[in-house]
């Protein structure tokens, strides 16, 4: 099982740098009219099933949700919310194209990768995140939002340029806690909670396996069901 981690942790590394993984095309899934956008890094990308990204939380979303959504996975592998982080979401042309698209529900995940020592800063985060809701509830108000507290991050003695669980748990969930009191229109989908004590979800400790995609399609879909009013959401079409 080592050998099959290692192995697994190896080809991840070798395949994010290359250039369909770092600046994917929008993968789209289904053909409903529903359309949901989905905003994140390699975790909504799909960096753990990257052999298939079928397999991919965003993917599966739409066997959950019938046949009347389809999904836009806008992840980008490495990005960060914060504009000052080595690799900030925003500034890239898949995040922009995004900005010129209509959609009826998006989802937006991003938080991993700003959790790094070399990126993290707690004051930053949280006013960039509140800047970044305020602009798609200004652009895109015929939109439902739903936004995600990351999965639990399992790797042990992080260095400077890995993920860290201590700014997770202290820094961005808290933030995203008190954003959720303060945006009454906006869902949160806590991943965090939900992914606690599965460590077997993860193919590298960080990167959700084909199971933990499952798991989390399952609660995302669950949370949609719940909230999300098919008939009183304008349609779009473009």
């Amino acid at each position: 099982m080592l050998i099959a981690a290692i192995i697994s942790t190896i080809i991840i590394k070798i395949l994010s740098n290359t250039s369909s993984v770092l600046y994917p095309k929008a993968k789209v899934t289904g053909d409903g009219k529903i359309k949901i956008a989905c905003l994140g890094d390699s975790i909504t990308y799909g960096l753990g099933v990257v052999s298939n990204r079928d397999n991919a939380w965003v993917s599966l979303l739409v066997d959950r949700l019938g046949n009347n959504y389809k999904t836009i996975n806008y992840g980008l592998t490495g990005r960060t919310l914060l504009s000052s982080g080595d690799m900030p979401y925003m500034k890239e042309k898949l995040a922009k194209r995004f900005w010129n698209r209509k959609e009826n529900i998006i989802i937006l995940m991003l938080g991993t990768n700003d959790t790094k020592e070399i990126n993290w800063d707690y004051d930053k985060y949280n006013e960039e995140y509140r800047e970044l809701l305020d602009k798609i509830l200004d652009k895109k108000s015929d939109s439902k939002i739903y936004i995600m507290i990351p999965p639990q991050i399992y790797i042990n003695k992080p260095g400077k340029t890995d993920p860290n669980r201590d700014n997770l748990e202290n820094g961005v969930v808290p933030i995203i806690r008190k954003i959720e009191k303060d945006y009454k229109d906006i869902e949160v989908i806590d991943l965090y909670s939900y992914t606690l004590d599965h460590k077997d979800w993860f193919t590298d400790n960080l990167h959700p396996n084909k199971e933990g995609n499952k798991e989390i399609a399952n609660e995302i879909s669950r949370i949609i069901k719940e909230t999300y009013n098919e008939k009183n959401i304008k349609r779009v079409s473009k």
